[in-house]
């Protein structure tokens, strides 16, 4: 027996060694990153190699028909390598995907690790003994495990939970809730619920469930499922400033549901409340909770991130006072310790009736192992460096007046009382930069909604419209804040979150979920700080400069400020050339817009020789290209570098390339009026018929039947040169026939033009319409067989 389980292990833990070592040797390099030139041929050979061979095959080629270690080598290939799994969906692209480069780098484990995926093939074997013996060994497990915890959490008499594991944490912090769930019911119907199951609900009153508003887990559809349950309440929210974001349980709203519902025959089952939200960090006022449980006796159980304070050395008396008094506590330890493959713990008392199954003592091995390696003296240290790095965290932002950390409306006075020690550090940081323009436009907004309701005037749409531009810009900058930062600080586990409504993105820092893994100190925390103040500069310096922009632009006339979207920097011009000067942009032509983008992007490219902050955009609202200004280390540097656009502007406008493509477009319009010109006179032919044509019958059938000189006249083909159209020359006589009648004496341009028979170059045709801004007119070319009409009467 004893050689067996000696061998069980070693072979264990040669397998999960020699995957480890295959894992870390399988790294990509970063040559191993870059595409292939060649024709995928060689790729394609790579993907054959990781590909697990077939079992029978590997049996045949080894010739020992019914031996495990072929069974182990392919499975050793499956994990090492993903590549096998979706060999048959999309081709590779010779990258390598960040999401398979970050799933092989968890699966390095460390030496708990390792042990802790050991000791899970023990449980297999363990299930392979004797009846008695294998339930001594669960029940030794399980109490050992139960009094580790116990003194560890300060939670007298507790028992143990593990939650099977699932695809993520979630899942798993579910099980706790269901578990609980399961004893409340045992408690409050007894062995009527084990025997009769939703009958004992009709007898002595269903069964409601409330949910704190600040659980994000979806698990109303679960308990129903599981347990039959239909009275799943999502408790009221306390009326706060950040409710919106996450809010408390309303006790006051919460007694009085539960008097009404004893009063409607229900009773109420279990509250699961929230120490320690996920966002904002506050807890639900347990306290007032445990006041109105007295009215009725049901189950209140616990899960939150505050929860760890329990392990400090020397923790809030309140807080052991207050959490000593609930019925079970749901704690993700393995994430807080930073342990893989260990479950979801739930700590709980005993109901009277209840027995844990053999499974659920086996299921506590992990959790031996790991306090029997860690030690309480461990595990207690690693809590403790969670809340040192959160109140380092705390005095580093507070000191920042930029920043704004989300749900403290005094962050300097929280964090002198933190050091004090009169609070607990808080379990997570939201956090932003501060721009106050974002905050006053939501006030505005608020303000307008709660004098006016619903309606939206022009006044409501007009706030609501610059309240979303300023979220927008504050998100823009805080995205950007967020690529300097986050990527030099990994360490920290820094990530940026959606808050919703008019709060927009912020950071989430929560060293519970991070700093074990990661290996997190005090160094990475004054390392962010630091660069965090760095980095403000630049921020607090374009914003200065954005406030400035408009008042600087207007100091030459041929910029135009574009809206742009989701943009941190400065903002955008438009350089106008002369040649569309004159036309409002909203009239712009497709033609007209191609012009102005096609001198904005050649703007763009001179400018990034120059200077690489500089880029191309387009703007929603004119769908031209414009310029972008990006982040400002100096707002001073703001007039000189619109000065450049200006100078850069007319200097590509007055170029001889860009002459060259003025007269191109000419010769453009040129060919398309010939075009349509000779397209008319063919139409003409066509109606008129052959007779016409003739010379002498010609004027006969005229005379005959005279033609409609309005509906049968060719009319010339005139190209404006500021919005690039080909009109008719009757638009154009028609609008001069209303204007005054000095313009008629004025010589037109284009008229001249078309009395040349000679080909107009195009670099002289292209310098006369930048120069006169004026239209060329082409008249219709004559037919050569046609005659002058006979007038009547002849």
């Amino acid at each position: 027996m004893a050689s067996d389980v000696v061998a069980a292990v070693q072979a264990a833990e040669s397998f999960i060694n020699s995957v480890s070592s295959k894992i870390e040797s399988s790294q990509p390099s970063p040559a191993s990153t870059n595409s292939s030139k060649d024709s995928g041929c060689q790729e394609e050979n790579n993907n054959a190699q990781v590909k697990p061979r077939p079992l029978v095959e590997q049996r045949s080629s080894r010739g020992s028909v019914g031996s495990v270690s072929p069974v182990l080598e392919q499975l050793e290939q499956m994990i090492v390598s993903d590549e096998w799994v979706d060999r048959d969906g999309s081709t590779s692209s010779g990258h390598t995907p960040v999401s398979r480069v970050r799933s092989r780098e968890g699966q390095k484990l460390s030496e708990l690790g390792r042990t802790l995926v050991t000791s899970a093939s023990l449980k297999a074997y363990i299930d392979l003994l004797g009846n008695h013996h294998r339930q001594s060994i669960a029940a030794w497990l399980y109490g050992n495990t139960c009094s580790a915890f116990t003194q560890q959490f300060r939670f007298a008499d507790s028992a143990v939970y593990c939650s099977p594991q699932e695809g993520n944490i979630h899942q798993s912090v579910r099980h706790g809730i269901g578990q609980a769930v399961r004893l409340a019911l045992i408690e409050a119907y007894g062995g009527a619920y084990e025997t009769s199951g939703w009958k004992a609900f009709a007898e002595q009153g269903a069964p409601v469930i409330y949910l704190s508003p600040a659980l994000h887990l979806e698990v109303a559809s679960y308990l129903t499922t599981e347990f039959g349950i239909s009275d799943i309440v999502q408790l009221e929210k306390l009326p706060a400033e950040m409710s919106d974001i996450e809010g408390r349980i309303d006790y006051h709203a919460f007694d009085r549901l539960v008097d009404q519902h004893l009063a409607e025959g229900k009773r109420p089952l279990l509250l699961v409340g929230v120490v320690g939200s996920t966002i904002l960090g506050q807890n639900d006022m347990i306290s007032k909770i445990l006041e109105v449980r007295k009215k009725s006796k049901f189950w209140l159980h616990v899960i939150g991130q505050a929860a760890a304070a329990l392990a400090l050395k020397e923790p809030s008396e309140v807080l052991v006072h207050v959490l000593s008094q609930v019925d079970s506590i749901t704690m993700p330890l393995a994430t807080w310790l930073g342990i893989p493959a260990a479950p979801v713990v739930t700590l709980h008392r005993q109901p009277e009736g209840h027995k844990p199954t053999y499974r659920e003592k086996l299921d506590t091995l992990p959790w031996w192992v790991a306090t029997q390696y860690l030690t309480t003296r461990r595990i207690t240290d690693t809590l403790e460096n969670c809340y040192m790095l959160s109140k380092l965290m705390l005095k580093g932002l507070a000191s920042t007046p930029q920043i704004e950390v989300i749900g403290m409306e005094n962050p300097q006075s929280f964090a002198a009382q933190v050091y004090k020690n009169q609070y607990t550090a808080p379990t997570v940081l939201v956090f932003r930069y501060k721009y106050p323009k974002a905050k006053q436009a939501r006030q505005a907004w608020e303000m307008y909604r709660a004098r006016e309701g619903d309606k939206e005037e022009a006044e409501g749409q007009a706030l609501h419209r610059a309240a979303d531009e300023e979220l927008e810009y504050a998100d823009s900058l805080n995205s950007w804040l967020g690529q300097g930062l986050l990527q030099e600080c990994q360490q920290l586990g820094i990530y940026m979150i959606e808050l919703g409504g008019f709060h927009g993105t912020a950071f989430r820092f929560c060293p519970l979920e991070h700093s074990a893994a990661l290996a997190s100190n005090a160094d990475h925390v004054q390392k962010f700080i630091k660069q965090l103040g760095e980095i403000l500069k630049i921020v607090d310096s374009t914003v200065a400069a954005k406030a400035k922009f408009d008042d600087i632009k207007e100091q030459f006339p041929h910029l135009a400020l574009l809206p742009i979207r989701k943009w941190a920097g400065v903002g955008a011009v438009c350089y106008i050339p002369n040649i569309v000067k004159d036309t409002p942009s909203i009239e712009w032509n497709e033609k007209q817009r191609q012009q102005v983008s096609h001198l904005n992007l050649e703007l763009v490219h001179q400018l990034r020789v120059v200077d690489s902050a500089f880029s191309s955009g387009e703007s929603a609202a004119y769908q031209v290209s414009c310029v972008k200004f990006g982040m400002l280390s100096d707002a001073k540097d703001l007039v000189d570098l619109v000065q450049m656009v200006s100078d850069k502007g007319k200097e590509i406008e007055n170029s001889q390339q860009y002459l060259d493509s003025l007269a191109e477009l000419i010769r453009q319009g040129i060919e398309a009026a010939n075009e349509d010109l000779r397209k008319e006179n063919e139409n003409r032919l066509q109606q008129e018929g052959v007779m016409r044509q003739l010379p002498i019958m010609g004027s006969l059938v005229n005379w005959w039947s005279p033609l409609d000189k309005e509906s049968h006249a060719i009319k010339g083909r005139s190209f404006d040169l500021k919005t690039g159209q080909i009109l008719s020359t009757d638009t154009v006589f028609h609008f001069s026939r209303k204007s005054s009648s000095s313009s008629l004496d004025a010589p037109l341009a284009p008229h001249t033009l078309t009395k040349t028979t000679d080909p107009v170059p195009e670099e002289s045709a292209a310098e006369t319409a930048a120069e006169q801004d004026a239209q060329l007119t082409t008249e219709p070319p004559a037919s050569p067989t046609q005659e002058k009409p006979v007038e009547n009467g002849h």
